[in-house]
């Protein structure tokens, strides 16, 4: 399996969102039950997402109450060179929802019909769902076993995450893979 360097991961960081039509979302409510889902997205120059999710959704509720989430882009596993090492960007995220009369949507809806297209042209008429803006923080980008890379806010990587991996690990992996 090949290790990226810190450049390389750059490049792929660049486009990797681009290959990607949804992101799962991990929230957690008021009273600290988890629920995990996902959603279509769009994403703006500044790298914040937003999703259009109804508001009788547990995700709605739990980023109400808690204004975060956890987010993550997810290689499709039938491209992933391994089952362990499906190629993912993740971030702890802060979200603000859209009420119903904000100005700001109607950019946001923009986006969604530039990407999707006629597949969510119902989406302005649906007056029970709200745009949360997905404001990502403390990144990942995992490449491949020995290629996962902490990043900076600004978007770009900083550094070979290594932390909680040991060696032996991805060697046992790494021999697994070439096994299997």
């Amino acid at each position: 399996m090949k290790r990226y360097t810190i450049e390389e991961a750059n490049e792929e960081l660049s486009t990797f969102t681009s290959k990607i039509e949804s992101v799962n979302l991990a929230t957690v409510s008021a009273s600290g039950e988890p629920f995990a889902s996902y959603s279509p997205y769009v994403e703006d120059e500044n790298h914040n997402y937003y999703v259009f999710i109804s508001t009788a959704v547990m995700h709605s509720h739990n980023m109400s109450a808690t204004n975060k989430a956890h987010i993550m882009f997810l290689e499709d596993e039938s491209k992933a060179s391994h089952i362990y090492a499906r190629q993912r960007l993740y971030f702890r995220a802060n979200t603000e929802k859209f009420e119903e009369d904000d100005k700001r949507a109607r950019e946001i809806f923009k986006l969604f019909d530039k990407k999707f297209g006629s597949r969510v042209s119902f989406f302005s008429s649906q007056k029970d769902s709200r745009i949360y803006k997905l404001m990502p923080r403390d990144g990942n980008l995992v490449l491949g076993f020995g290629s996962a890379f902490k990043i900076s806010d600004d978007r770009k990587i900083l550094k070979l995450n290594d932390k909680g991996h040991s060696s032996s690990h991805d060697e046992g992996l790494k021999k697994h893979a070439k096994n299997h």
